[in-house]
């Protein structure tokens, strides 16, 4: 597997295809076609720029690695970070297809972050002071992020969550300099450490710590739910609906993708056992955005027709009401409904700024439809005291 092909199978993987552009050639000017990067993962207003760098002819002496990883990781790649955010600057729309097989316009005046990485995969012999680089700042590209292709493949696996990768990202561009103007030599894992751990600044040989890091996928993981929510989507005849809720759930941390699935799975019981359960919703305010979860009354109908009204107008009532109850522009729906052996997933999106409605404070005054609301801080990520065994 080539360094790219590795890449773009993490990147689809952890950002999801929707969101994933392996093939990024485009016509500027007719008859003139050029690679926008090696890789773009594009979330909203959120863009990670790749460029990748492999070995492929690699020798013993650890100089003429050297000179590889000056002239292709530090020269070359950062030049091609340079034109990409130039194509992006000068042209006003790109016409990418992402790894769904979709065409995404992408428009360069809509991005807010870009984060500039290089990914590299060097020969055995490259010497400890390319390994140590980890950063170059261009004088018009800005920071660029220099990460081997082991540790960017560490980075996805321990985060998972792409709101989480952007905000390693962002711990990386602050420590780095830093720890550059002391003087101090760290590794990628010591980064991750102090990340997680919520450090000021990362510190050496502070690996062991990971040990203690729990990846608890079975209570936070929606990815399987997020890579099949094209076909469950509320009107479904415009296609590309679903990419605002993937986009939505890629902009929360972990903390909420665990919320969210602890309602989920306290629905999916309620439906498989056929009593009836209340709502729930919540809301995140970074994003502005109510995420709903509901399971339908079992009284009513599921399925035909009539069930395939009913459940279109709950999961939009459901939806709407959270999103207004909580006072938010965006809301994020599901509703879940059994149909014999199995469940039936019915997600609605909506989208609009928040202003007073009659007919929902009457229906919310009127009604239990929800529980009470209170403001909390949960925590993303979990660590085991080694000594102790407890949660920390």
């Amino acid at each position: 597997m080539t360094l790219e092909e590795f890449t773009t199978q993490l990147n689809a993987t952890t950002f999801w295809r929707e969101f994933t552009f392996s093939e990024t050639r485009f016509f500027p000017r007719p008859k003139q076609q050029v690679e926008l990067a090696d890789g773009i993962v594009k979330i909203g207003s959120l863009a990670f720029v790749f460029q990748l760098k492999e070995r492929t002819e690699e020798t013993s002496d650890p100089q003429t690695e050297r000179q590889w990883f000056r002239r292709k990781v530090l020269r070359k790649a950062t030049a091609q970070i340079k034109a990409s955010l130039r194509y992006l600057a000068e042209n006003e729309e790109i016409c990418l297809m992402n790894d769904r097989d979709h065409e995404i316009v992408v428009k360069g005046s809509d991005l807010e972050d870009i984060k500039r990485i290089i990914v590299f995969l060097p020969g055995r012999s490259l010497p400890e002071d390319c390994w140590e680089t980890k950063f170059h700042v261009s004088t018009t590209a800005g920071f660029i992020h220099i990460v081997a292709a082991h540790d960017y493949l560490g980075i996805l696996e321990k985060l998972r969550v792409p709101d989480d990768v952007r905000l390693y990202f962002e711990y990386r561009e602050a420590v780095l300099p830093r720890l550059r103007e002391a003087g101090t030599i760290v590794e990628e894992p010591d980064i991750m450490v102090a990340f997680l751990s919520e450090k000021d600044l990362p510190e050496p040989e502070s690996v062991q710590r990971l040990r203690a890091f729990v990846q608890d996928l079975d209570a936070f993981d929606l990815s399987n739910i997020m890579r099949d929510l094209q076909g469950h989507i509320v009107n479904p005849e415009r296609r590309l609906d679903y990419y605002r809720i993937m986009e939505e759930f890629a902009r929360v941390p972990r903390s909420i993708w665990r919320e969210f699935k602890t309602r989920l799975v306290i629905s999916l019981e309620a439906s498989k056992a056929g009593k009836p359960h209340r709502p729930f919703r919540f809301a995140f305010p970074r994003t502005d955005c109510t995420f709903m979860v509901a399971s339908m009354d079992p009284d009513w109908p599921a399925t035909g027709a009539d069930g395939t009204r009913m459940r279109t107008n709950a999961v939009a009532m459901f939806t709407e009401a959270a999103k207004y109850d909580l006072k938010t522009r965006v809301g994020i729906g599901l509703l879940i409904s059994k149909d014999g052996e199995y469940f039936q997933l019915d997600w609605s999106v909506i989208e609009e700024p928040w202003a007073i409605n009659s007919k929902m404070e009457e229906l919310l005054a009127t009604t239990s439809l929800f529980g009470p609301a209170s403001e909390r801080m949960v925590d993303s990520f979990v660590f085991h005291d080694a000594a102790f065994g407890a949660e920390v």
